[in-house]
């Protein structure tokens, strides 16, 4: 207490300029959506070597976690509760234990792929709620989102930062039929009471899901969801109010990074089995900015298909990386920083996919 009363006395205004508390070190996570986005053993033959150098590769990064926005498995998998429990069980635990072997902790938000597929009309609409209570049952995220989404919704904090994984698919009319790639109601009043409790507490929001917001993006092999509405949706507007940061999506299998109102919008990932160029991002955690980049390597493909339920195109029966490819390992694709200062927001050092000139137009 004699400490705490004499520092008091000496310094009256507070911690003086070169004696305060330096700032907390830089950490990083890693974002992959859309892997696998099939129905994959493991071991799988034909595919592990490329599939352990993409993870180890991940693990390099040093990452805190990573992050998987939807599309974990092709997911035809019936109508009936029994039906999909039977095949979420044989698909769902070795997905999990591919990332657990190789040491990666792992936050997944829910794909279309994790609830039957679009579009959703009639049986397959009613099956939703069985879909999505395997994928709570298996990927055992946190339940701490709206009573309706448990385990779908939720979110974390990691040191200086808040997370939030939004579960885009509502129970609603649209051109997907009985599903609507949207985030309104109970669960809107959830995210906005998560994000103004933590926001005197971090440095920096990041909000994960399925569906790109932003318009036009790339795509390849997708039916290029969107969430309904886009810029004008009530979830972006919460977003911009809440001075979220960065969005991550997926679904598309192709890169667009898009930026509006001080939100980055990155829409990237996986479709490893189809795609010939994978990639994954890494972000690097500051108190005052983020550094993100994304990473790409080149795969060779199988010429043969593997076989998956209910879908007549499967992904590649091999996919290989070159030993003269794994020498060079990922390549850097596209790079910016988002940089806080005085209250504001900037984006800096713009590189690649990061520079909106080159992005698809209307």
């Amino acid at each position: 207490m004699k400490h705490i009363v004499l520092f008091a006395l000496l310094f009256p205004a507070g911690i003086p300029h070169g004696l305060a508390e330096e700032d907390p070190p830089a950490w990083t996570f890693v974002s992959i959506p859309d892997f696998l986005n099939f129905d994959i053993d493991y071991p799988q033959e034909g595919w592990e070597d490329a599939l352990g150098f993409i993870l180890d590769s991940m693990k390099k990064e040093g990452p805190a976690f990573a992050m998987v926005a939807g599309d974990l498995v092709m997911g035809h998998w019936g109508t009936s509760k029994e039906e999909i429990d039977k095949w979420a069980g044989k698909y769902y635990p070795p997905w999990v234990g591919r990332f657990k072997d190789h040491g990666l902790k792992v936050y997944t938000a829910l794909g279309d792929h994790e609830v039957g597929d679009n579009p959703w009309r009639g049986q397959k609409a009613s099956a939703v709620p069985f879909y999505k209570e395997a994928f709570r049952r298996h990927l055992k995220m946190p339940l701490n989102g709206p009573a309706h989404m448990r385990g779908t919704a939720f979110h974390w904090r990691h040191k200086n930062a808040l997370f939030v994984s939004v579960d885009v698919f509502e129970k609603a009319r649209s051109g997907q039929g009985e599903i609507a790639a949207q985030v309104t109601g109970r669960q809107l009043t959830w995210l906005k009471q998560v994000m103004e409790t933590h926001r005197p507490l971090v440095d920096h929001i990041i909000v994960m899901g399925h569906t790109p917001v932003l318009r036009p993006v790339r795509k390849f092999s997708s039916s290029g969801m969107l969430l309904e509405k886009g810029r004008n949706s009530a979830f972006w507007k919460t977003m911009v109010d809440h001075k979220v940061d960065l969005y991550i999506c997926g679904e598309v299998h192709a890169v667009t990074c898009s930026r509006l109102s001080g939100i980055q919008q990155v829409a990237h990932g996986g479709l490893i089995g189809r795609t010939s160029k994978p990639n994954y991002m890494v972000v690097t955690v500051h108190k005052d900015k983020l550094s993100l980049e994304l990473k790409e390597i080149d795969l060779v493909n199988g010429k043969g298909k593997l076989w998956q339920k209910n879908k007549s195109r499967g992904p590649f029966d091999t996919i290989a990386i070159t030993e003269a490819r794994k020498q060079r390992g990922f390549s850097s694709i596209g790079k910016v920083r988002i940089v806080k200062k005085d209250g504001g927001k900037s984006f800096e050092s713009i590189t690649g996919f990061f520079d909106e000139k080159n992005n698809p137009v209307k």
